[in-house]
């Protein structure tokens, strides 16, 4: 099926959301080798290796099919990714934005039109075909209209012989020819049905199936074991029963940590239950107790690093639970918080995955759960309710060269959007969170919160502080957190 606007089927949308970005240097052909169940689970592109890349371009694609919207500083709101040439400007911005540089324009060159292009029709086509085929399985459209006709609906330049003796024929929908012979590129019972293939499928209804004889008069199909079968998003593993071992024995180079082999069985880590996070026997009451953490993907490995990092550096005293979710919002990160009769309460913790430095975003806005659950009185931020220990705080940085010069700069500049900018920086919770971000990297020396951090300075010198300028805010943090009974 053939869609170039949003689709409006859950199915689709959770056929992509639920795959896990997987990177690696295979072709398609290399691809095609990988088991059925744990390619058709991985988010990936050929030759790719990029987690960050594949990231993006599954939200990016995730915004599409949903529909999702943006707010624009005006107010003014707006598709995310409004179709096919968003999605190639979005991408080709965010590789300039990595440093991947433009090479012969090709179907090789991961900053092309073309390729991007082609990475957007099938991704969606994947997507969709799938809610197609899912929707036609629910029992009562399966019995109205029990099989499929093999059509082809554009030309393409390298017609395929193997797909020309199946076109106009019809078959059931739960006959296996769909995967084991007209899909023999994916090995699935819906489309795309294979690379640059121009044909897809239309509905049968029963009469036309019956008087072609392939279903009798008042029989009905059951789509339990097609749904069995291909249910890979819910099994989350595959067999290694009758693969080859030097299969097993290329997979495991090639996808690395990216993939378990356990027995018979082998699964994407993203499948595995949890990330393994370093524990910390002397932390009582850490902070990951209280972070329902429902990120997957690069992100998840992002926001635990964040979150084993923290619980390196200190204890928290007594955290609500909330959830951390994956952000679609333009900002890097939020913490969403709710009004009641004992004041605000945090609710939820988002992180946009194709942001600079998630990891980093990660430890700054739980800075600002801390400030609303646990310094000061419960109800309220300490940084603006007045804490005595958070005072101190705010003392030493507002004392630092990095928040002199972000002071001096908002009264010479005219630009409202710029001061806009800089008052941002400058409110008294935005200055904790930086500066709580930036103590929990470089008390727990985690490398990736370094180099993110690095990253922050590098491309904004003033929003974070040098090493010097920040020893004496760290020296009141950490005297702050001793007095709390956190170090």
């Amino acid at each position: 099926m053939q869609f170039v606007t949003p689709m409006p089927f859950q199915e689709a949308i959770n056929k992509l959301g639920d795959q896990t970005p997987i990177g690696a240097a295979l072709s398609s052909s290399e691809w095609s080798d990988v088991p059925v169940a744990l390619r058709d689970n991985a988010f990936f592109s050929a030759n790719v290796e990029s987690l960050r890349f594949l990231q993006r371009a599954q939200d990016s694609l995730g915004d599409f099919l949903a529909g999702n919207v943006k707010t624009l500083d005006d107010g003014q709101t707006l598709l995310a990714t409004g179709g096919r040439a968003a999605f190639i400007d979005q991408m080709q911005k965010f590789l300039l934005g990595e440093g991947v540089v433009r090479s012969d324009g090709g179907l090789t060159d991961i900053t092309s039109g073309r390729r991007l292009g082609l990475i957007f029709d099938t991704k969606v086509q994947q997507a969709g075909d799938f809610g197609y085929w899912r929707q036609g399985l629910d029992p009562d459209v399966l019995n109205e209209f029990p099989a499929m006709r093999f059509i082809r609906v554009k030309d393409v330049r390298e017609p395929r012989q193997s797909h020309e003796r199946y076109q106009d024929q019809v078959y059931l929908k739960t006959d296996p020819i769909w995967a084991l012979v007209i899909n023999q590129d994916f090995g699935v019972p819906w489309g795309p049905w294979g690379w640059g293939c121009g044909h897809d499928v239309e509905d049968v209804d029963r009469d036309e199936a019956e008087k072609l004889g392939l279903i009798k008069p008042g029989e009905r199909l059951s789509p339990a074991p097609l749904l069995q079968k291909y249910n890979f998003n819910s099994n989350l593993s595959a067999s290694t029963l009758g693969v080859e071992p030097e299969l097993l024995a290329k997979m495991k180079k090639v996808f690395g940590d990216q993939i378990i082999i356990e027995g018979d069985t082998m699964r994407w880590r993203e499948s595995a239950a949890e990330i393994p996070r370093p524990e910390n026997p002397d932390r009582t009451s850490p902070v990951s107790a209280a972070l329902n953490l429902r990120v997957s993907g690069s992100l998840k490995v992002e926001v635990n690093t964040a979150v084993a990092a923290i619980d390196q550096v200190h204890d928290d005293g007594d955290l609500p639970e909330i959830p951390v979710l994956s952000s679609r919002k333009s900002s890097l990160g939020f913490l969403r918080s709710t009004f009641t009769s004992d004041g605000q309460t945090a609710t939820q913790i988002g992180v946009r995955a194709t942001g600079q430095w998630p990891a980093l975003t990660m430890a700054h806005e739980a800075g600002h759960l801390l400030d609303l659950e646990a310094i000061g009185e419960n109800g309220s931020f300490a940084t603006a309710a007045g804490d005595a220990e958070m005072k101190k705080v705010l003392a030493a940085a507002n004392d630092t060269e990095s928040i002199r010069a972000l002071r001096d700069k908002l009264n010479n500049v005219e630009s409202m959007e710029t001061r806009r900018g800089l008052r941002y920086l400058l409110k008294p919770e935005e200055i904790w969170a930086r500066a709580y971000a930036q103590f929990i990297t470089e008390q727990s020396g985690s490398p990736l919160l370094v180099r993110q951090l690095a990253a922050a300075i590098k491309m904004d010198a003033l929003r974070q502080w040098s090493p010097e300028d920040f020893k004496p805010v760290s020296d009141a943090i950490k005297t702050m957190f001793q007095n709390l009974g956190w170090l």
